[in-house]
């Protein structure tokens, strides 16, 4: 056993800590003493800060916080690197999150066009279209791009008879870069006829 340096500040029990130790704190207690010991010499104006700002549930001290693109792109680029590197994984990650796996499935309520809408297949098929035209077929823009099916997908779900995403994911016409076509938004809305707000 070490020679005592330090004693408890409740109930004088002799105790060895390390001199490091003893620069750091601003009491010296023993085991069964330390909740004493801390209501006795209370929190500083810091722990306190600290306590109130890690109480407001759900922030993480980060609200407002945003990344820079640099760290942004390092993230994505290397996110890409290894799933291109893990392509197995890939696909266990995905199996594992699909269908009834998934946390807020809801015995399959979802809409089958809605489905589709929200695939990987359907967002890679959208940013070939976008990164083969680079700009609206009707007016030239290069903002706000948006790929359009020029047979509507609602179509080819009934001509093709899908039901589900895994018959999706298997019909090549769906995701033929042939059947794509880059607008703007307003001329996307407009060939739907909808009304677009500026």
């Amino acid at each position: 056993m070490r020679t005592p340096n330090t004693e408890c500040v409740v109930c004088g029990r002799p105790l060895y800590r390390r001199p490091n130790e003893i620069a750091k704190v601003r009491h010296i207690a023993c085991m069964e003493h330390r909740a004493e010991a801390q209501r006795r010499e209370g929190l500083t104006e810091r722990q306190l800060a600290a306590l109130a700002l890690g109480r407001r549930k759900g922030t993480n001290n980060r609200t407002g916080y945003k990344h820079r693109e640099e760290s942004k792109r390092k993230a994505s680029e290397s996110h890409k690197v290894w799933c291109a590197a893990n392509p197995d994984k890939v696909k266990a990650r995905g199996e594992k999150t699909r269908g009834p796996n998934h946390y807020n499935w809801k015995g399959g309520c979802s809409r089958l066009n809605a489905a589709i809408r929200r695939m990987t297949e359907n967002r890679v098929w959208m940013d070939a279209v976008k990164a083969r035209d680079g700009k609206c077929a009707v007016c030239g823009t290069t903002e706000n791009l948006e790929a359009h099916h020029i047979i509507p997908l609602a179509v080819l779900v009934d001509e093709y008879g899908i039901r589900n995403r895994d018959e999706a994911r298997n019909c090549a016409l769906l995701w033929d870069l042939a059947n794509g076509q880059t607008l703007c938004g307003k001329h996307h809305y407009r060939v739907h006829g909808r009304q677009y707000d500026d």
